[in-house]
């Protein structure tokens, strides 16, 4: 079977490897379609990374085969499923902190996501493998991880109905938030550099939008009789998109950093961020609940955020695929087997 691998930096190579077998509790999974993270490409591209480097989580598939004990499964069953598990009875897990777990960050699929057939362990069996229901396409359902990624961020932070919310950055990621504020009562409203962006995230829902970073404040005000919007979340994070968003959110108001590189550093003036009580949060990865939760999500409300796609590459095109989003010129990418 072919896979892909990250085996230097600026490297993926496309291999050839034995067909895994499933053991106890396990299955095996023909893949039909993995999206690409942005993830990906900083393991890729960021020489911090260690290599080799496993990479895909996004995925979908057809149960190919399953191990002994296994009765929630069965042949032929289309799957969603994703690549890190944690001890749901560990202090972190506990708290609410699943994805600080440190079961969650050595988990993973084998031999990762991009590969023809992946070996999901009996745990990934238990916790991150979703039935795909009837009517919900494969190329919906392998939004699955990255919508239950946004579900925890909100999970994360202080909302409710009739708040109003400002996302920077709306590619894919952005997107997604929109139709989830939206589903809360939560009015939305988006800036981003590109103008053709910003016309697709009215059509998703956002009531208005901005391209330039020093119209955003006033565009917050405006819809928001004077105070500033109630949360601002970052899909695009460097010092201007930092300090704009402490100019757009209101007293009391909070922060949610979502997108980040490593390396990123930002300057804080704290006493003026101390004196308004700005709330500055973060979110990594989804959990388990939240995959269920955004399957379900997407199989109930219809989006066709199928639409977000606008690369499909096979593995041996992967190069294409990796530097396309490397170079943010891409909105969704996904790989298929062939």
């Amino acid at each position: 079977m072919k896979y892909l691998l990250c085996t230097a930096d600026d490297t993926v190579a496309c291999l050839e490897g034995e067909r895994p077998r499933p053991g106890a509790g396990e299955i095996i999974a023909c893949l039909t379609a993995c999206g690409v993270c942005g993830t990906d490409a900083l393991k890729i591209y960021n020489p911090g990374y260690a290599k080799p480097q496993k990479l895909g989580h996004e995925c979908v598939g057809v149960v190919a085969e399953v191990g002994e004990g296994v009765t929630s499964f069965r042949p032929g069953q289309r799957i969603a499923f994703a690549h890190h598990v944690p001890d749901l009875q560990s202090h972190y897990s506990r708290r609410g902190s699943e994805t600080m777990d440190p079961q969650f960050k050595r988990t993973n699929i084998e031999p990762g996501g991009f590969s023809e057939f992946i070996r999901l362990s009996a745990l990934h069996v238990q916790h991150t493998v979703v039935p795909i229901p009837d009517h919900v396409p494969d190329l919906r359902a392998v939004f699955m991880e990255p919508l239950a990624c946004c579900l925890r961020a909100l999970d994360r932070a202080p909302l409710t109905a009739g708040d109003t919310c400002l996302v920077v950055g709306v590619g894919a990621i952005g997107i997604l938030f929109l139709p989830l504020l939206s589903e809360m009562g939560v009015r939305a409203l988006v800036c981003d550099v590109r103008p053709e962006r910003i016309a697709l995230a009215r059509q998703w829902g956002a009531l208005a939008g901005a391209l330039a970073s020093d119209e955003v404040p006033a565009l917050c005000r405006a819809h928001t009789e004077g105070r500033g919007v109630d949360l601002v979340i970052l899909t695009a994070l460097d010092q201007v998109t930092f300090e704009m968003a402490l100019r757009a959110v209101r007293d009391g108001g909070s922060l949610m950093l979502f997108g980040g590189k490593p390396g990123t550093q930002l300057a804080l003036d704290f006493w003026p961020a101390f004196l308004r009580e700005i709330n500055i949060l973060t979110s990594y990865s989804a959990t388990p609940g939240g995959l269920r939760r955004a399957m379900q999500f997407i199989a109930a409300h219809g989006y066709p955020f199928e639409q977000l796609i606008s690369h499909t590459f096979s593995m041996a095109e992967a190069h294409q695929a990796f530097e396309l989003v490397h170079h943010g010129r891409a909105s969704k990418v996904v790989i298929a087997p062939s």
